[in-house]
């Protein structure tokens, strides 16, 4: 459960009391608010560190330990693949409202459109619907890809519903194949999806023409699968074909976890080890320390990505890795009537704070505190840093 962005900016304006200490307008609560999040999220893992070092308890709902792991676990993601940042499709999302890239093969009335409904938690979305004239509704794009790499299409439904047949669940086909012919080098993934869920299809292309090219023309189909009941519907919020590339990390990463490797030819994977470059030079002079498909190691590049020693012998190799993702921006939406920025809860970007319901209290007061600094009020910030020390007082004692 999150905390409620528009909670929090009707109490910031309560207590900062607008006609005596200045306005806080919508853009700079969202500034401030964003900051807010990110150094009590940050401040998790200093307090981690710290009480990690004293005796806990065994009270159920008070140990400090235990609290700080319920406040980061929303936050942790695992067992995930290196992903290029690359999109290789037209269009992977659709806050456009417009459908571009995609041929509309849905054989019915139902063309593919776009929507943004409660349905979809107003998710800007492309929808496909079954109405009975095509058993195969689906869209396609064709990509020139290397046969040399492998590729993930992924998929987010943000709604799926099946009113004749399993309710709130629909059946999804991710199709991809060469354009050369579709018997060799063609994968299929056929499978249940539900409001919320995420799919992907891995492949390798296939050089099906032959002659040793280096590239091969793939469709990229994504649709209702041919069992689907009439009057299916399923909205999909995004449409995504990336390149495993075995070294770029998530855009979302806010601390790296452990990192695993596994090549095709071994049963199980290995944990990689850390390195940096001194070390990795002193790893690959020793014949007892080089790194080996069975002791691998990696060195952090760059922020946003790693490279791995010895490097995937293939394709098919994969490096997975767990980490924890940084809280999404927040943002207060509003519509402006006579002149005043009334909320709305239903614009496609809204955002709520993702932090623990516990921290309202927090994120006000932190809030507050910047605010003052904002709008050089004194006492605003120190009435908000009062509050915020007792309560840090509070935990240490």
């Amino acid at each position: 459960m999150a905390v409620n962005i528009n909670t929090v900016y009707q109490r910031v304006l309560a207590i900062a009391n607008k006609e005596q200490r200045g306005y806080i307008t919508p853009q700079e609560f969202n500034t401030l608010a964003n900051q807010a999040q990110l150094d009590i999220f940050e401040q998790y893992f200093y307090d981690i560190n710290q009480f990690s070092r004293v005796a806990g308890n065994s009270t159920e709902h008070s140990d400090m330990l235990h609290i700080l792991e319920e406040k980061i676990s929303p936050f942790k993601v695992n067992n995930t693949t290196l992903l290029s940042s690359s999109e290789l499709l037209t269009q992977s999302t659709f806050g456009s409202g417009q459908v571009s890239g995609w041929t509309d093969a849905t054989g019915n009335n139902s063309v593919a459109t776009i929507v943004s409904n409660s349905n979809n938690g107003y998710k800007p979305s492309l929808q496909l619907k079954n109405d009975g004239e095509d058993d195969d509704p689906h869209v396609f794009e064709d990509v020139n890809l290397s046969t040399s790499k492998e590729y993930r299409l992924k998929v987010k439904v943000s709604y799926a519903n099946d009113p004749t047949g399993a309710g709130d669940t629909a059946t999804i086909k991710l199709h991809a194949y060469s354009t050369s012919g579709t018997n060799d080098g063609e994968y299929i993934l056929s499978t249940t999806a539900v409001t919320g869920g995420e799919y992907f299809l891995d492949f390798n292309p296939v050089d099906y023409a032959g002659g040793g090219g280096f590239t091969e023309v793939y469709r990229i189909a994504v649709g209702l699968d041919e069992d689907t009941n009439d009057s299916t519907i399923v909205n999909f919020s995004e449409i995504s074909l990336l390149e495993i590339d075995n070294k770029t990390l998530a855009a979302d990463l806010y601390r790296l976890g452990q990192v695993t490797y596994k090549d095709p030819g071994e049963t199980y994977a290995v944990a990689v080890t850390e390195a940096n470059q001194n070390e990795l030079t002193y790893y690959e002079n020793s014949p007892l320390a080089r790194p080996t498909v069975k002791n691998p190691v990696y060195v952090r590049v760059a922020f946003d990505q790693i490279r791995v020693y010895p490097e995937p012998l293939s394709a098919s190799s994969r490096v997975i890795y767990n980490y924890i993702k940084k809280p999404a921006e927040v943002k207060w939406t509003y519509n402006v009537i006579q002149g005043n920025a009334l909320y709305n809860a239903t614009a496609s970007d809204a955002q709520d704070f993702e932090l623990h319901p516990a921290e309202e209290k927090n994120l006000v007061m932190s809030i507050l505190k910047l605010a003052g600094i904002m709008i050089e009020d004194p006492n605003l910030y120190q009435a908000a840093a009062q509050e915020e020390v007792k309560e840090i007082q509070q935990e240490k004692i």
